[in-house]
């Protein structure tokens, strides 16, 4: 660039096309901190690209010409005789260390032709110095990053650093895994779409505001939350999510840490525990109504069936007796399987053929009466081990799943019934192609007595599927369920094989 062109306050430094042919006078003092600034990369980040073109009167301490960096460089005995012989020479450095000297040779330098002299050498000796220390810095940085890199990525939860707008500044090994992405293409994207649980939903609104890493924004302290999700096959998913604000020089955040933690595996257990205990409570109530309750209905059905008998009652009266006989028959009905299944364990299990209890259920189901435009498929592996179970609970297990599928259709669909082998373990699933349920139902679907509009009409699971879990973990299984609105719901036993238990 022409001097006539260059802008008023330009550093030489910053011209793109700035570039140094260096000739060296001298090797005095300051000669080879000269040759590592040429030749060391490091120096590249401070100064721009220099190359070493020839040297000129060494001197007495010709020794140095040995350095293999000078190794087949023309030397000669004058700098003028240099600067004839490499007319790219564009920078001058003068170490010979004779102070009268410097005048004469700025004064016989071409116009295009920079010059150092020894004194003002010293700089670039101190540039070189601060280089290597530059360097040594950078090292143990690099050191430093590589292992909380390593310890970050040996963290099984997901670890993002959050700049202050809730974009991904960096993530670790977790993430990326669980994205199925290189890190690079999740820089620069909002917090909410890197965690995401399923590919058609972010892991939380845009605009929630009320999330840990705005509370760690606003407040300043560290921020937690439990969240819960459902995954893109239906399986209801917990995590515990925290949010620890980082701090710059000025004492403002800068930057927020999200960890997100998947806590479902505990949450099951936990909520297990706790439904197992509400159940014990059914199971004493129900006792309770065995013993209190069905004695009084024995008694009004045989006062009832005699009064049928007595011939002194109008027509309009006997209907009435014989509806309350009726009635009563029905409490007794239900009275018996809510014994029934509220006390699995009072029946001795033993081993039982599931893919026949799964196909006894369809077969039942089938000749009775089916919602208009509803199919019924069967779909059974050969040769499936027998289970240990109680039969007729597990058979009536089965069918108050069908059942219920059944009533989730709100018009033509699928109800699937299969079993097979899953991890060595006999699997008996219920699939249906109806409403499916809301993340709300799904959390609370084993809770005794609780009942969705998204399970049937009206109806739900309700004891049922909270005493079913409670018989398959008595023998040694347990249950799954998955279900996505819209999309269906599938409930699977997972019952090992009769051989496998004592």
């Amino acid at each position: 660039m022409s001097p006539e062109r260059l802008p008023d306050g330009y550093c030489l430094w910053e011209l793109e096309d700035s570039a140094f042919c260096v000739g060296i006078m001298g090797t005095g003092p300051g000669f080879l901190s000269i040759l590592d600034i040429i030749f060391n990369p490091a120096v590249a980040d401070f100064l721009p690209p220099m190359t070493l073109a020839a040297l000129a009167e060494p001197g007495p301490e010709r020794e140095k010409l040995g350095d293999p960096r000078v190794e087949g460089l023309p030397v000669y005995e004058t700098h003028q005789e240099m600067l004839r012989a490499h007319p790219d020479i564009n920078l001058l450095i003068e170490l010979v260390g004779k102070r009268h000297k410097v005048k004469s040779i700025v004064a016989g330098l071409p116009g295009h032709v920079s010059f150092i002299d020894h004194t003002a050498s010293f700089f670039l000796c101190a540039l070189n110095k601060f280089a290597a220390i530059s360097a040594r810095c950078q090292l143990n940085l690099d050191n430093q990053r590589v292992l909380v890199q390593a310890v970050l990525d040996e963290v099984p939860e997901d670890i993002l650093l959050l700049d202050r707008q809730g974009r991904v500044v960096d993530v670790n090994r977790n993430v990326a895994l669980r994205r199925g992405a290189p890190k690079e293409e999740l820089l620069g994207k909002p917090c909410w779409d890197v965690q995401a649980v399923r590919d058609d939903m972010p892991f939380c609104h845009p605009e929630t505001r009320d999330c840990p890493f705005h509370q760690a924004l606003r407040t300043g302290r560290k921020a937690e939350s439990l969240e819960t999700r459902v995954s893109k096959e239906g399986r209801l998913l917990y995590f515990r999510e925290y949010a620890y604000p980082i701090f710059d020089a000025s004492g403002g955040i800068s930057h927020v840490m999200v960890m997100r933690r998947d806590i479902t595996s505990r949450t099951e257990s936990e909520k297990r525990a706790q439904q197992t205990e509400k159940v014990g409570v059914v199971e004493r109530l129900s006792a309770y109504m065995a013993h209190e309750i069905r004695n009084p209905l024995f008694a009004i059905g045989g006062f009832t069936n005699a009064l049928l008998k007595s011939p002194n009652l109008s027509e309009r009266e006997r209907e009435k007796v014989r509806i309350i006989l009726e009635e009563t028959a029905k409490l007794d009905r239900i009275l018996k399987e809510m014994i029934g299944f509220s006390r699995p364990g009072s029946e001795q299990p033993g081993e039982v053929d599931a893919a026949s209890v799964a196909r006894e259920a369809v077969e039942v189901l089938r000749a009775g009466f089916l919602p208009a435009g509803v199919e019924i498929a069967l779909r059974l592996e050969e040769a499936l081990p027998r289970v240990k179970a109680h039969e007729e609970t597990l058979r009536r297990a089965m069918m108050h799943l069908v059942t219920n599928a059944l009533e989730a259709m709100d018009g033509p669909g699928l109800v699937e019934v299969s079993a097979g082998l899953s991890a060595g373990n006999v699997m008996l699933s219920v699939r249906d192609t109806g409403r499916g349920m809301s993340q709300e139902t799904l959390e609370r679907v084993f809770s005794p007595f609780f009942t969705g509009k998204g399970l049937g009409k009206g109806k739900g699971y309700g004891l049922g599927l909270a005493l079913i879990r409670k018989a398959v973990e008595d023998w040694g299984g347990r249950v799954e369920v998955a279900s996505r609105e819209g999309a269906g719901t599938t409930v699977s036993l997972v019952l090992p094989p009769a051989l496998a238990l004592p």
